[in-house]
């Protein structure tokens, strides 16, 4: 008597299915189209279709599967995975976006962070190199424990000198972080980062904002790793008052400050000596009451006159991690080339080059 055996094939998971669309800003009809022109029958997929295999409402193996990974850009492998990703209000995913930012940039952008989170996952695997461990713990904020009080805890705990700090990047990866620099098609926001509980966090900065937005950006994401709301703390308010205190803290900035008027000049001035954005020392000169609102308000439209909102004078020199490149570049080592590392990640040689360009092409 002969008996029967089946094999349940990999199914993609919906929610990778929904990540991977939002990840590449296509809509359900749009990845209906890409189908349509895989299908050798010439048979066309509706959205409909694309909307039930979202929901887990139908089945996608086989032939389906494999149609699904090449019109998103990226693997059965990877859409079959399963995994944890994040949403926003689960208390490890942020963004620091303008109040205009439209809610279809944000998912893709979540969406994004999600799945470099699985590239870079992959990648450490592929080539034998664990992720790095984290290794600030996290503070209250409350009552007499603020966030500049963790700012100067953690410079204090990685030995900074007194003065500005050299590198953001640097400060973020010896704490065991990811950071990513990546183009996020424009300026309405300047991050994204994502810290699951007992891993390393990853920050992807915005290479279309300025070097000096980009170092308090990421000081900005840190202080949500660092610093953990009380009741009525606002989690924004907090991030940002912890960036400030770690690039220049009161100590060392407020003698500065008071040492001459505060003056569109005297901002470029100190923007070179601490290496924050004239905006930026302009809002620790209200923050730490060495200038009143109005003076504030008054400067402020001043700068943007100067058209300084778009672009200060006097960039900053860029700033390049090392930890991500590391990676990528070891995984390519190891598989034997782009395309085979690429595979190994989940996506296409094109997405992993846009990913992460300066990795691949040193």
């Amino acid at each position: 008597m002969s008996a029967l055996f089946t094999i349940d094939e990999p199914a993609a998971n919906p929610q990778l299915l929904v990540a991977a669309r939002e990840a590449l800003g296509l809509t359900q009809a749009e990845v209906a189209e890409r189908l349509s022109t895989l299908n050798q029958n010439g048979a066309k997929t509706t959205q409909g279709y694309v909307s039930r295999a979202e929901k887990g409402a139908l089945s996608v193996t086989g032939v389906r599967l494999r149609q699904f990974a090449t019109a998103l850009e990226t693997t059965p492998e990877l859409l079959t995975a399963d995994v944890k990703l994040w949403a926003l209000g689960e208390g490890c995913l942020y963004h620091r976006n303008r109040r205009s930012t439209k809610a279809s940039t944000l998912r893709r952008l979540h969406a994004q962070i999600n799945l470099t989170r699985l590239h870079l996952t992959r990648l450490a695997n592929v080539a034998g190199t664990p992720l790095p461990t984290f290794s600030a713990s996290a503070t209250r904020v409350e009552g007499v424990v603020g966030p500049q009080a963790v700012a100067a805890q953690l410079r204090a705990q990685l030995a900074v000198p007194p003065g500005a700090i050299a590198s953001a990047t640097t400060i973020a990866e010896q704490l065991g972080a990811l950071v990513v620099p990546m183009s996020l098609g424009g300026r309405e926001v300047d991050a994204t980062s994502l810290h699951p509980p007992g891993e390393a966090p990853i920050f992807v900065i915005n290479t279309d904002a300025p070097i000096d937005r980009q170092r308090f950006t990421l000081m900005h994401e840190l202080g949500h790793c660092v610093c953990v709301p009380g009741a009525g703390v606002d989690a924004e308010e907090m991030a940002q008052a912890f960036a400030g205190e770690f690039l220049a803290p009161n100590a060392g900035i407020y003698p500065d400050l008071t040492a001459a008027p505060v003056t569109p000049a005297r901002l470029l001035q100190l923007k070179a000596k601490w290496r924050i954005s004239a905006a930026a020392v302009l809002r620790r000169a209200a923050d730490l009451a060495v200038i009143t609102d109005s003076r504030y308000r008054t400067i402020n439209a001043q700068i943007s006159a100067l058209g300084w909102r778009t672009e200060e004078p006097d960039p900053l020199p860029a700033e390049r991690p090392r930890r991500v490149p590391e990676i990528v570049r070891a995984a390519i080592h190891a598989t034997g080339g782009l395309d085979a590392a690429a595979a190994a990640a989940g996506t296409t040689p094109a997405r992993l080059t846009n990913l992460f360009g300066d990795a691949v092409a040193d």
